[in-house]
């Protein structure tokens, strides 16, 4: 008898045991104000980011003791490196509303310019900022590079949720995707 308590208990408490819901997001470029009407061809090539941040859940720090936490139910809508690539292919086609920007997997076609990005580091500090480092360069249709450039990014977060960190994360890549906007017009 004790045995069939025991068993049915554990199988209620099974029962009654849930996971939390997980919450996806993506970056958008809403309200970003064109720098150039310049008609160009332009392709985004697929980010390369830390391996730590090669994944679809969400990565934080926390800012006073450097822990790193991979939260399991906050993710992006697809991997880190996607929604990069998609981010700043979207951001590029707002700054420059004339041009033509492609995503691309291997090859670029014969387009334009070339853009390649390479992150050092994407570090979400819940509750103070989002610090983003990259490498970037511009090539021309003949694979030659015209213009490269390291940039460091750090947005303030205006809370503590998850969807301040996201904010700040997108912010940051507003900045980026500026910055490449705004050599893509000179050249």
């Amino acid at each position: 008898m004790k045995k069939w308590i025991l068993g049915l208990f554990l199988v209620l408490c099974a029962c009654s045991w849930r996971t939390p819901n997980s919450t996806f997001y993506m970056m958008n470029s809403d309200g970003l104000e064109p720098v150039s009407n310049r008609k160009i061809s332009v392709s985004v090539a697929r980010i390369k980011v830390p391996d730590l941040l090669d994944r679809s859940q969400i990565v934080v720090y926390e800012k006073n003791d450097g822990e790193v936490k991979i939260d399991e139910f906050n993710r992006w809508g697809e991997a880190f490196p996607e929604v990069l690539q998609a981010t700043v292919t979207n951001d590029l086609m707002a700054y420059l509303p004339n041009a033509f920007i492609k995503r691309t997997y291997f090859d670029s076609g014969n387009l334009d310019y070339s853009v390649n990005i390479e992150i050092n580091q994407m570090a979400a500090y819940v509750g103070d900022k989002v610090v983003l480092s990259a490498w970037w360069n511009i090539a021309n249709a003949s694979g030659r590079v015209v213009k490269r450039s390291q940039e460091k990014f750090e947005v303030p977060m205006s809370g503590n949720t998850m969807e301040d960190v996201v904010k700040a994360q997108n912010a940051a890549v507003h900045q980026l995707s500026k910055a490449i906007a705004e050599q893509l017009k000179r050249l």
